[in-house]
C-alpha cells in the first residue's frame, strides 16, 4: 500500500514521478495486474461506454488503474479535482452502511453525490472539463474503490 504524503507528492510508480492529487492506493502495475484489467475494461467496459458517451470508442488505453483506501485514521476524503481520463471508471469493492459510513463521489458542478453502491457496480464519468469532483469523507470503517483512468 502507497503511504500518503500530501506534502511530497512524488512517485516512482509513474513515469512523470507526480501525482497531481496522490491517494492511499496500490497501482495495477505493483502488482502486475494491468494487463488483466485492459482485457476487462476492452471486454466488458466498452461496450458498455460506447452506449453512454455515443461517438466516442474507447481506445484501450488506461496508464493509471489502481485500488484506493479510505480510512476513518488515515486518508478520509479526496479534494476536489478533474481525473487525468477521457472517462474514468470507478468500480465499489465494499459496502456503504456496513463497511463504512460516509463517502461518496461528490460532482460539483452537477451538485450530485453518488453513493450506496453495490459492491461491483461501476459508476462511469467524464475526465477532464465536465466533472469536477471530490471523495467525500467517510466517518467510520474502511472505504475501498478501484479507479481507472480510460484513455488518457
Amino acid at each position: 500500500m502507497y503511504s500518503l504524503d500530501l506534502d511530497n507528492p512524488t512517485t516512482k510508480r509513474l513515469a512523470g514521478g507526480y501525482e497531481n492529487v496522490p491517494t492511499v492506493d496500490v497501482h495495477f502495475t505493483q502488482i502486475n495486474f494491468q494487463q488483466e484489467w485492459i482485457k476487462v475494461l476492452r471486454d466488458y467496459v466498452a461496450p458498455i461506454q460506447r452506449r453512454v458517451f455515443e461517438g466516442y470508442s474507447f481506445h484501450g488505453n488506461a496508464l493509471l488503474s489502481f485500488v484506493v483506501k479510505y480510512h476513518e485514521q488515515g486518508q478520509r476524503d479526496l479534494r476536489p479535482h478533474h481525473d487525468h481520463s477521457t472517462f474514468t471508471t470507478n468500480t465499489a469493492l465494499n459496502r456503504q452502511g456496513i463497511d463504512y459510513d460516509g463517502g461518496g463521489s461528490f460532482f460539483i458542478r452537477q451538485n450530485c453525490l453518488v453513493r450506496d453502491v453495490d459492491i461491483g457496480w461501476t459508476l462511469m464519468h467524464p475526465g477532464r472539463l465536465t466533472h469536477y469532483h471530490e471523495g467525500k469523507e467517510i466517518t467510520r470503517g474502511t472505504r475501498y474503490i478501484l479507479v481507472s483512468f480510460n484513455d488518457p
